[in-house]
């Protein structure tokens, strides 16, 4: 089985290789255009950028695809437009968390002006009402590129007890306060950390890629893909234009997300 890893660059991370089943191939398909959804604005861009990856992806003969991000973008898109089970790490999670427990509360490295997308999740997802708070270790400085965020996510990546103690504190703090069931760890980066984090941890700890991953697996070994009820096909001349759309900013200067790196084997 082969899954591919949309966004994501590099070798398959460690802690995905250790809990694939066996014959599980994974490979990474990165971004033709970077591009950080600071606004809504750039949000939407993201959008055309995994559908323009997803494409390729499944032409490459993927038997199912997982978005690593914890912001789904272009989901819903991307499921109409390939023949294959498409999973998102944010709405798999959100799915699964009720089987751990009622409530729950995200923790994640993106500052709090960007919880308009974790919130987007929760909504599009029903689960607003499941989580009880959303608990963010990563500050404004970092979004503005003044706390040199590529050192604090390869710092985090390796487990960096300075930061990997705000991350446990924020988790032992929801603990505490949040009275909930699980904490879901808000972006797909902190990946490589989740081992660490839940050791450290009294209530179940939800890595979003991992359980992606396996939710992939499941639907692609059962035949299982997205309902199109209701909808149309989705013409050839639709996927080109949007492709062009991402052509155009293919070229441009890379902007590398300062908050959340893809994530390679540490």
């Amino acid at each position: 089985m082969k899954i591919g890893l949309l966004g994501a660059a590099g070798r398959a991370p460690r802690e995905l290789t250790a809990v694939a089943a066996r014959g599980t191939i994974m490979q990474s398909y990165p971004r033709r255009g970077s591009v950080f959804a600071r606004t809504q604005v750039e949000f939407a861009i993201q959008h055309l950028n995994y559908l323009d990856i997803a494409l390729t992806a499944a032409a490459d003969g993927c038997d199912a695809l997982v978005s690593n991000t914890f912001s789904d973008y272009g989901l819903a898109a991307m499921k109409t437009a390939v023949p294959i089970p498409v999973v998102g790490a944010a709405e798999a999670t959100m799915r699964f968390a009720p089987s751990i427990g009622p409530r729950f509360s995200i923790v994640t490295i993106w500052p709090e002006n960007t919880n308009y997308m974790p919130r987007t999740m929760l909504r599009d997802y029903g689960a607003e009402t499941a989580c009880a708070r959303i608990r963010n270790v990563g500050t404004a400085e970092i979004l503005a590129g003044d706390a040199r965020p590529d050192l604090f996510i390869a710092s985090m990546q390796r487990g960096a007890e300075a930061i990997l103690s705000r991350i446990i504190e924020a988790c032992n703090a929801a603990v505490r306060e949040d009275d909930v069931d699980a904490i879901v760890l808000g972006c797909t980066c902190m990946s490589p950390i989740a081992a660490r984090i839940a050791e450290a941890c009294t209530l179940p700890v939800l890595n979003p890629l991992a359980i992606a991953l396996k939710t992939a697996e499941l639907q692609a070994r059962l035949g299982l893909v997205a309902s199109r009820r209701g909808q149309g096909v989705v013409p050839a001349t639709a996927l080109d234009l949007a492709r062009k759309m991402v052509d155009s900013i293919a070229t441009a200067p890379a902007e590398d997300c300062p908050v959340c790196a893809v994530a390679e084997a540490v």
